[in-house]
């Protein structure tokens, strides 16, 4: 069995992991996804119905070089079918068009708000469990100040990706929401662990 990576067993005191460990398998396959070395420990924390990875949590905190650091965009979208289909909604102007949906619709912002203060949130938490020793302000600040995608512009979309992420792991964003009800979750029909490799053979 593969080891334990990023620890997410804890929000409002409730379990949200499998108790069980990812596999060594699994976790080579989450990797091969992500499509490089991660920097930071991470689990899988969804899988597609065919038992593909489909979004990580990584640690929001690592040490590169001696020196402890941010990592405020932990949630990461490696499943290739979701990740190709939001890709071709950000071609299409999306990002610009969810951008413009948080200034001028008042309901759809403050849910929007709310779903990065919960994240803000974990954040903090995981990563005080994690640092040795009482978490520095500047760390604490960009982990509290930066939404999922790890930008302090809270009325811009910087990433549909992260946002998609966001809602399928935690189920509290708004243009995740949308754009899942766009593209639809993934079925054990899509097989969506063979199509990085058809995508490589084309």
């Amino acid at each position: 069995m593969g080891k334990n990576f990023a620890d997410i067993s804890f929000r409002e005191g409730v379990i949200l992991a499998n108790l069980n460990p990812n596999t060594d398998s699994q976790h080579r396959m989450a990797v091969e996804f992500l499509g490089r070395d991660p920097r930071t420990p991470f689990t899988i924390k969804t899988f597609c119905p065919d038992g593909t990875p489909q979004v990580l949590l990584a640690d929001p905190v690592f040490i590169e070089d001696g020196i402890w650091k941010p990592f405020p965009a932990f949630l990461w979208l490696v499943c290739p079918r979701l990740k190709l289909l939001v890709a071709e909604l950000e071609q299409q102007g999306k990002v610009r068009e969810y951008s413009q949906k948080l200034k001028t619709d008042e309901q759809f912002r403050e849910s929007f708000m709310s779903g990065q203060k919960e994240i803000a949130r974990l954040r903090v938490e995981m990563a005080e469990k994690i640092y040795p020793g009482e978490l520095p302000d500047h760390i604490r600040e960009i982990l509290s100040e930066t939404t999922v995608a790890g930008s302090r512009d809270f009325r811009g979309v910087k990433c549909l990706h992260s946002h998609l992420a966001q809602e399928l792991a935690f189920h509290n964003n708004p243009i995740g929401a949308e754009v899942l009800e766009r593209i639809k979750n993934c079925s054990a029909g899509d097989h969506c662990g063979t199509l990085r490799a058809e995508r490589s053979e084309a």
